[in-house]
């Protein structure tokens, strides 16, 4: 079997890195919901694989010319020595310490990596930009542009905690059950995130409460929790209150 070593080199440098931004920002920012190619994928990868070493490069590049001012008063000194430097037969003539540092700078791009997916992922999930556009640049109504469309579908935006100054909120929801099962009533845990088309969405509730009709009152199960799938739900009510606000007896 041929190794094609410059592939190999090629995927150390760009495609990995971009691997950890991205699962980084998984965490943070729903992923799309629509199947994407293989090659959509792997550009996605290596563009966040290669923003991660123009951010290393430009900071380094910072430094270089930060100490350069505060040692000789020369902002280029330290480029100019990396200019007159001979990278090759240095590298030929210490080829353990040149592995070491390249090495170094592998486990050093994966971690810049995996915290700019992480602020990438904040970035995305606030949209600073579209709401600032929208918000103040009264322009775009003029062209008829009223609103961004979103790839995340409607379960995230209803059951989706907000903020409140810092601290999330707790999500309280009402089920009115098809078929006339009852009611349930509880904190919202945990809920899949799937298409909208979609009709199977199981949602986890905490400290729940059950009744048979509106007439009746709420009782408490002797439960850890409870599992829901939303194709069965008729009605969905939500509240949200802010972390350590009393939510109460259900009535």
């Amino acid at each position: 079997m041929k190794i094609d070593f410059s592939t190999i080199l090629w995927v150390i440098i760009a495609v990995i890195p971009g691997l950890f931004a991205q699962r980084s920002r998984n965490l943070v920012a729903p992923r799309s919901l629509e199947a994407q190619g293989n090659s959509a994928e792997f550009a996605e990868l290596v563009a966040l694989g290669i923003a991660t070493h123009c951010v290393l490069a430009y900071f380094a590049a910072l430094v270089l010319l930060l100490g350069g001012f505060a040692a000789h008063l020369g902002p280029l000194y330290f480029f100019r020595k990396l200019d007159s430097f001979r990278a090759g037969p240095w590298c030929a003539l210490h080829v353990s310490g040149t592995v070491l540092i390249a090495a170094g700078y592998f486990f050093f791009s994966c971690f810049v990596s995996y915290m700019m997916g992480f602020l990438y992922g904040v970035w995305r999930l606030q949209s600073p930009l579209p709401k600032t556009w929208l918000g103040k640049g009264s322009w775009l109504a003029r062209v008829g542009i009223r609103g961004i469309l979103a790839e995340r579908p409607i379960i995230y935006e209803v059951l989706n905690p907000e903020m409140r100054d810092g601290v999330q909120k707790l999500v309280f929801v009402e089920l009115e059950m098809k078929s006339d099962v009852g009611f349930y009533s509880g904190q919202l845990d945990q809920f899949a995130i799937v298409k909208d088309e979609q009709p199977h969405k199981p949602i986890f509730l905490i400290n729940v409460w059950w009744k048979k009709n509106r007439a009746e009152q709420y009782e408490q199960l002797e439960s850890d929790g409870l599992m829901v799938d939303l194709a069965d739900v008729a009605i969905l009510q939500t509240k949200q209150v802010a972390d350590g606000a009393q939510q109460g007896t259900p009535s």
